[in-house]
């Protein structure tokens, strides 16, 4: 049961911010979770996301069962991400 990645263009901006080190581990840990994201990711509260840790950045996802996709939402440093998401 592999998931299927899907960006958006905001996280795509973002990594490409990004310095290149970091991205290219961002990178490698959403290619490991295509075949179980729950093993990863936790759940938010209040919101209907997930969210990965992967050092200092932290990973904003969606899950989508029914269709088998995972859509990264944000990628962005942890101090950064959560304020975003009360927008």
């Amino acid at each position: 049961m592999i998931f299927q990645i899907k960006w958006t263009e905001t996280a795509v901006k973002s990594l490409e911010k990004m310095d290149r080190v970091d991205a290219k581990r961002v990178i490698e840990k959403i290619e490991e979770i295509k075949c179980d994201p729950f093993r990863y990711v936790k759940k938010l509260r209040g919101v209907p996301f997930y969210t990965l840790r992967i050092g200092k950045y932290r990973v904003i996802l969606i899950i989508d069962f029914q269709k088998m996709t995972i859509f990264i939402v944000e990628v962005e440093h942890r101090k950064k991400v959560y304020k975003k998401l009360k927008r």
